[in-house]
């Protein structure tokens, strides 16, 4: 208790200026400075923008698309030297790249599109935050004075007045009980807020980063680290000193709240949550401190803590009725929405208990770092000396070692690879989940932009106009489908995702061979010996197992065959489908069996390898429309084949075939989904038949969600197991 109260005390008189003094002409000189330059800064700014605000305003430009007979008529009894008007027509309504161009070759900023019923729409170019503000004048000043031109011919009435900012007979504005309320507060949930922030961050900052930092750079922490004080009393004593220094101005600034009569019943309230934020505050600058060797480097290192602290105060400043609700139970949200709310009077005692609750944790824990970080320090009391202990640690990280190589030597591995990388287990869980999730993301955006450029403005006018009924995730997952489904009817879409996932190959190839310089055989699978057999076997292997499917669809009545052949029309869609899905079949297998079942199994053994990488391969293509239960169980049934098949014939070549047979015959050969996605051309037309089962067919979701793909996968792995053990019981 004598070392903590020395260190509180010392802690609380520190001046926070790292021993240096400036005397006080010296800081009125400086003063004068600053304000000297700042005034001729804002001079000379002023001076060279003047013209700016002198000359006169420009007329904004606004492209009128399809305007109706009711328009025309509005715009010819409309007066305004505002706006400048270019009568335009274009048959498709969400054409954004064609109604651009018309901005720029006019120098508009605003178009209004009207459609075929008459409703209209506005697109403004995003790249100057200006173009927003005009787009809302457009929409004040012309939109809602042609509604009520509309109105006004129809016959209704237009009242000039909004009768939502009126008041209702009888009733009392509350706004004007007194000349005072309103301005109380608005300082209340604004500038007194805010106040208490700025004082707690600057009084911790200034006292937080010397008492430790300040130490270091003085030379004198290594002395109070050598005495037998435990690393906790040093931590807490700072963290005190500090916030009770801080707790000083805050009490000032509390004091004059009492003589307010709006906000005498709060202000005990406030100073508490002030109090609990000041202790997180300090805390959180030990723990900086404690990171840091001089008081420059801790003080910059606080500085982002600060902005994000004040950028947090001025979110809430801008309408802080948005904020309330589950914001009030949040750290630092909390402290500065249950100041505002107590001075008024509006407490929610609830939220303020669990967001005072929740900081104190976050508090906690910046403590348990500075003490572990304290505990890393060199300057420690201990009978051992530093060298050996590090003699201890080498001998300690030896043991490890050699564990982990004795465990690693009883792992398995696939196409022959070994573990090189020093990611940890989390890390490295981390980024075999990431990799693949960011890879599709990106490169299958990508390849949406130039087909969405080159596709008929019709299919877009479609699309668009479906999204309009958009209420819910489900909905939005429909929406989604219906797009892509519009875009896998044109040749550049395909192509163009051929050309995404041939990226996503090459990423995987120059990953292995450069960065792990690893052989490609060796670490994705790709074996140089025999290429075209093992090819043509797993496109043989895939074409059996899904015509099998197809076959027990026909033979149970579940599907029935129409016709047969392709207009000539549809040839180049159907040789870009097989460009396609010959590349995305060997991508999704060097993602998930070539490149990630390796690694896994490395690390953790085969079967976590195969359970992890078809459990991602699965949720990767649970978003998919239709997608159930039994599609979930498919997928990792086929997933484990292809595992399976990888492991025992060491490559990936047949799976790559396999995957790329059963997608093309599935969905361009026999005309059925594929994995929810349907194709735009087949040589083989088929219906579903009247009362078709789910059970069977799969629903939405196509054959990978029915009962027949089931039984065709089972049956496919008892072969490739009764095979594999076959051959090694003739070869021993």
């Amino acid at each position: 208790m004598r070392a903590l109260k020395a260190i509180i005390r010392n802690a609380f008189r520190n001046n926070g200026a790292g021993g240096a003094t400036a005397s006080l002409p010296v800081g009125v000189a400086l003063l004068l400075t600053g304000f000297v330059i700042f005034s001729l800064v804002m001079g000379a700014w002023y001076y060279s923008w003047r013209w700016y605000w002198a000359r006169p305003e420009p007329a904004a430009g606004v492209e009128v698309v399809n305007p109706t007979d009711s328009f025309m008529d509005f715009l010819d009894n409309l007066e305004t030297e505002d706006y400048r008007f270019i009568i335009r027509e274009h048959p498709y309504v969400f054409d954004v790249a064609t109604f651009s161009s018309f901005m720029k070759e006019d120098d508009a900023v605003v178009t209004i599109v009207f459609d075929k019923d008459g409703n209209l729409l506005t697109f403004y170019p995003p790249d100057k935050l200006e173009y927003y503000d005009i787009k809302e004048g457009v929409k004040t000043h012309i939109l809602d004075n042609y509604a009520s031109f509309l109105k006004i011919e129809a016959g209704i009435p237009v009242s000039e007045h909004d009768v939502f900012n009126g008041m209702v007979m009888g009733e009392e504005n509350p706004d004007e009980t007194s000349t005072y309320s309103p301005v109380f507060k608005s300082l209340a949930y604004m500038l007194i807020p805010l106040t208490y922030f700025i004082i707690a961050l600057y009084a911790c900052m200034t006292k937080g980063t010397n008492v430790i930092a300040g130490a270091k750079e003085q030379n004198a922490f290594a002395a109070i680290l050598m005495t037998p004080v435990p690393r906790y009393v040093i931590v807490l004593g700072n963290i005190i000193g500090v916030w009770l220094s801080s707790m000083i101005p805050a009490f000032v600034i509390s004091i004059p709240l009492l003589f307010v009569p709006m906000y005498r019943s709060g202000v005990l309230l406030a100073f508490i949550m002030i109090s609990v934020l000041s202790f997180f505050i300090a805390s959180l600058v030990i723990m900086i401190s404690v990171m840091s060797n001089n008081v420059i480097s801790a003080q910059t290192a606080f500085l982002p803590v600060f902005f994000v602290f004040i950028l947090l105060c001025i979110t809430c400043m801008q309408n802080i009725e948005e904020f309330l609700g589950i914001y009030e139970y949040i750290p630092l949200y909390g402290q500065y929405l249950g100041i505002a709310l107590a001075l008024t009077g509006e407490a929610n005692y609830i939220a303020i208990a669990v967001s005072t609750l929740n900081t104190l944790l976050m508090t906690a824990l910046c403590i348990y770092v500075s003490i572990r970080l304290l505990g890393s320090e060199r300057f420690t009391v201990s009978v051992l000396s530093i060298s050996d202990r590090e003699v201890i640690r080498a001998k300690k990280q030896a043991i490890r070692d050699q564990k982990r190589k004795e465990y690693r030597s009883t792992l398995t591995s696939v196409y022959g690879y070994r573990a090189s990388g020093r990611l940890n287990s989390l890390s490295f869980s981390i980024s075999q989940f990431f990799r693949p999730l960011v890879l599709l993301s990106v490169f299958q955006l990508l390849a949406m932009i130039p087909p969405l450029l080159l596709t008929n403005g019709d299919y877009l006018t479609n699309i668009m106009y479906s999204l309009r009924s958009v209420k819910s995730v489900g909905d939005v997952l429909t929406s989604g489908a219906d797009i892509i489904g519009v875009l896998m009817s044109t040749p550049a879409f395909l192509l163009s995702m051929a050309l995404g996932y041939a990226l996503i190959i090459a990423y995987y190839c120059i990953r292995t061979r450069v960065f792990e310089r690893c052989d490609l055989g060796t670490g994705l699978g790709f074996k140089k010996e025999h290429i075209i057999p093992r090819y043509l076997s797993g496109l043989a292997a895939g074409l059996v197992m899904i015509a099998s499917v197809f076959l027990i669809l026909v033979i149970s009545g579940q599907i029935k065959v129409t016709g047969f052949g392709i207009p000539l029309s549809s040839v180049p869609l159907l040789l870009s489908y097989m460009l396609m899905w010959l590349i995305q079949g060997a991508c999704e297998e060097v993602m998930f069996r070539g490149y990630m079942m390796p690694r896994i199994a490395s690390r953790f053994g085969l079967i976590p390898a195969i359970a992890a990488s078809s459990l991602l391969f699965c949720i990767f293509h649970g978003l998919n429309p239709g997608f159930s239960v039994l599609a979930f169980i498919n997928l990792i049934l086929i997933s484990v084949l292809y595992a399976l098949i990888s492991y025992y014939t060491g490559n990936i070549w047949i799976v790559c075939a396999a995957h790329t047979m059963w997608n093309f015959t599935q969905g361009n050969v026999f005309g059925l989904e594929v994995s929810g996605n349907s194709g735009g051309v087949s040589l083989i037309h088929t219906t579903l038949s009247s009362s078709p089962s789910s059970l069977m067919t799969g629903g939405g979701f196509g054959p990978e969600g029915g009962l027949p793909v089931t039984i065709v996968t089972v049956v496919a792995i008892i072969i490739v197991v009764l095979v594999h053990h076959l051959r090694q019981k003739k070869a021993s």
